[in-house]
């Protein structure tokens, strides 16, 4: 019992980022129709710009963390900006936009390897990695930032998209982008609101990925499990990126614990499958079809 408990909290705080990056594909897929795959980047620079503000400038490592997702959502938003609005403006097919993705996957790794070089570099937080004992179960105060505030984001975002003239827009343009247009909607507004929050929940991911296991160039591939959530989850359910990344974090724990690690991506990917096969619109979500 004890064992299972332990891999249950572990398997939650994996969850919680698989949930956070799976929030930022299906809230990019909700308004564009396209998935983001330069989250991997994305997460990435936010991770290194919270591992380099602690080593350089010594700041606390909550502070260390606002501003690596700072960072990983100016990221996101000059993304946007620079490569996604120029496509879109085209009016390309949606299919180019994720081939571009993929492009800044590939591009942002080697970059930062040329840069930093390619050592695995362990996150320099003391506090972290300290070990909390309840009961007869091991918690790492990693663990516990790392719930408490993919919560607190989550419940932000919420607030965010049904409570401010800026989260209609997007909910709004969710519908149709070129309807909300010819109502007044400022789409570029919108999908600079999108990235940034999108980009800023990737960097917190980034940042806690990085705390519990290291930091490195080639961090960002993991943001493939938070694909796999949002697809799971429903593309464009922001409920269902939730539940299906905590649930994948919980059963890839659950695998690795009882019955080996080497099938832990195997399962992962086999679940992609299936639900696919059976499932197209996921657990949470509906049909969608492209509309432009």
């Amino acid at each position: 019992m004890n064992t299972f408990l332990q891999q249950l909290i572990t398997g939650i705080s994996i969850g919680s980022i698989y949930a956070l990056l799976a929030v930022g594909y299906a809230l990019v897929f909700s308004v564009f129709n396209f998935s983001n795959f330069g989250f991997g980047a994305t997460m990435m620079f936010g991770a290194f710009a919270a591992y380099y503000v602690i080593l350089g400038l010594k700041l606390p490592l909550f502070v260390s963390i606002l501003l690596g997702m700072a960072a990983a959502g100016v990221v996101s938003m000059i993304f946007e900006l620079v490569i996604y609005r120029p496509m879109r403006k085209k009016n390309v097919m949606r299919v180019y936009l994720m081939i571009a993705g993929l492009g800044i996957n590939i591009f942002a790794p080697n970059f930062m390897l040329q840069i930093v070089g390619g050592a695995v570099k362990g996150f320099p937080s003391d506090w972290a990695r300290v070990t909390m004992t309840v009961g007869s179960v091991n918690i790492t105060r990693s663990d516990m930032l790392a719930l408490a505030m993919s919560i607190a984001l989550l419940a932000l975002l919420w607030v965010f998209l049904y409570k401010t003239r800026v989260g209609l827009g997007i909910r709004a343009s969710a519908f149709d982008t070129r309807t909300a247009a010819l109502m007044g909607i400022n789409v570029n507004v919108v999908a600079s609101a999108v990235f940034l929050f999108s980009g800023a929940a990737a960097g917190v991911a980034g940042c806690f990925y990085g705390m519990k296991y290291s930091v490195y160039p080639a961090m960002g591939a993991v943001a493939t499990k938070g694909f796999i959530a949002s697809t799971v989850g429903g593309l464009g359910s922001l409920g269902g990126a939730v539940v299906a990344g905590l649930l994948l974090g919980f059963l890839e724990t659950m695998i690795a614990s009882y019955i080996s690690t080497t099938y832990r991506d195997l399962f992962a990917y086999a679940l992609l499958v299936i639900v696919l096969i059976f499932l197209p619109g996921g657990l949470m979500g509906r049909q969608v079809h492209d509309k432009l």
